[in-house]
This record gives structure tokens, C-alpha cells and sequence, in this order.
């Protein structure tokens, strides 16, 4: 019995040990070569425009700022009752965006001044702002086997959804804030594009009886691409210029992952949409 029960051990390890070889050996990274293998690896300018499609089909990200020093915070509401220890400390919270400029690749932001993100900035905070895809066809995550064999399945016209947060893409975008001018804002498109994406957003456009707030928009500088797994997405910095210079028919037929069939039609771009 011990003998058999010993045998069938080493079997399974045997096993463990063959699978765990074959396992990708990029998971978070890079490969330092790309194989000639039958899937293709993402250039880089195809995935800044996975990234751009994602900006605009995904309209909430996480705005991340740092508080400012207590010494130089002078207007802060007492209300707040901020702890003196989180100086220095970056903040992350939900804010509604749009894709309303959809050339230039800067996201519109609806800027409410009392909202912590925009004091913060205002006081001299870095800006940023994470973006993730995430299909909404199925919100479970596999099991090890069907993972395992979605690792290794690429199929030509569709790429499969992993459903895992963490081989789905996701980017943060670093730049500045500049104020929509009251000549961009004439016309009233960036206004319904907004307005289209976040509906309730009514109730804090500009000239509310609630708060103050302003259009701004999010002029990217720096773009931090984490495509998924590194064996199958690219991981790392992409070229600004890359991420300006992308036409729309790029941008357009970019395929992402859990997407079942992709726009061609130009209209869903467009200002105004």
C-alpha cells in the first residue's frame, strides 16, 4: 500500500513538475525575445491603439493625486479633517471621464473645484489617470484549466476573454490639466458627449446651484501600457508620439480582448457621439 501510495505521489509530481515547465514563463513581463509561435505579439503601435480604443469605450477611471504639504494647504476645508501623516500620499479615487476629443487622445474630465483630485493638483499634485477593460459579458473568473487553455488557444478573428482581472489591459496616463476654453464649449458637443457618457452628470455641469466646476481636459504626456500577461500583451512605456499620432482607423480597428465583433464604422468617434 505505502509503496503503491509512494508511486502515485511521484507520479503527480512528475506531472506537476512537466505541466509547470510548459507554464509561460512571462507572466508579468516582457519576453526578452519574441517567439515564433502561432499567436502575434502586440507592437508597440498596436497596443496604444488597444489603448485609445479602451479610453473611449471605457468612460470611469481612477484619478490619482498626492496631497500637498499641510504648510502650503492654506484653503483646505476644516470640514475635511485631513490627518497631517497623509502628506505626500497619493490618492486614487472613481472619476467620470470621456472620450470627447477623440483625435488628440486627451480625456475630457467634468472638474468639480472641491473635489479632492483637483485641490490637490491644484496645490501642485502630479495627475494621472488609470483606465482598465473589462468586457462585461461575463463577470467570473475561470478555473486553472480553462485559463491554462486559453493561455495557449489565439484565434485569428477573436480574441478569447480571460476572465481575470489580471490578463485583461489596463494603462494609467500621466500629463496636465487645461481648462476648456468657452470657445470650445460654444457649439454644446463636448457638453452632450459628456453628457451622453455620464447622464447624471447633469446635475454638476457648469453653473449648478450645488458646486463649482469647469471642463478640463487631461493633456496625456507620459502613457504606462500594462497589456496582461507579458508573454501575450506588452508591458511598459509607450511613445507620446506614437499615442498622438495614431489614425482613427487604428484606433477603430484595434482588437481587444472579450470584444465579439469590432466597430468599423467611423460614427462612433465622432464629437458629439
Amino acid at each position: 500500500m505505502k509503496a503503491t501510495t509512494l508511486l502515485a505521489g511521484s507520479a503527480g509530481l512528475a506531472a506537476a513538475t512537466s505541466i509547470g515547465q510548459t507554464q509561460p514563463q512571462h507572466i508579468f513581463s516582457n519576453p526578452d525575445s519574441i517567439h515564433e509561435d502561432d499567436f502575434h505579439f502586440p507592437t508597440i503601435r498596436e497596443s496604444a491603439a488597444q489603448a485609445r480604443k479602451i479610453q473611449h469605450l471605457t468612460t470611469i477611471g481612477n484619478l490619482v493625486t498626492v496631497f500637498p504639504s499641510t504648510t502650503n494647504s492654506n484653503d483646505v476645508d476644516a470640514l475635511e479633517n485631513r490627518p497631517q501623516d497623509v502628506e505626500g500620499s497619493p490618492i486614487g479615487l472613481m472619476e467620470y471621464y470621456a472620450d470627447c476629443d477623440p483625435h488628440s487622445g486627451n480625456p475630457i474630465l467634468l472638474a468639480l473645484d472641491i473635489a479632492t483630485p483637483y485641490k490637490n493638483y491644484n496645490q501642485g499634485s502630479n495627475i494621472s489617470l488609470s483606465i482598465r477593460w473589462w468586457p462585461t459579458q461575463k463577470n467570473t473568473y475561470s478555473t486553472l484549466e480553462s485559463m491554462t487553455s486559453w493561455m495557449w488557444k489565439q484565434d485569428e478573428d477573436e480574441i478569447p476573454t480571460p476572465h481575470t482581472p489580471a490578463a485583461l489591459p489596463r494603462f494609467s496616463l500621466h500629463g496636465h490639466l487645461e481648462t476648456v476654453s468657452e470657445e470650445r464649449l460654444k457649439d454644446g458637443k463636448i457638453q452632450a458627449c459628456f453628457l451622453r457618457s455620464h447622464p447624471d452628470s447633469i446635475y454638476w455641469q457648469p453653473g449648478n446651484d450645488i458646486h463649482q466646476s469647469h471642463y478640463a481636459q487631461l493633456v496625456v504626456d507620459h502613457v504606462y501600457w500594462f497589456g496582461g500577461f507579458g508573454d501575450r500583451a506588452r508591458i511598459g512605456w509607450l511613445p507620446i508620439d506614437v499615442w498622438r499620432n495614431l489614425t482613427m482607423k487604428e484606433v477603430i480597428e484595434a482588437k481587444l480582448p472579450g470584444e465579439k465583433k469590432h466597430r468599423h464604422s467611423s460614427s462612433w468617434w465622432k464629437m458629439g457621439l
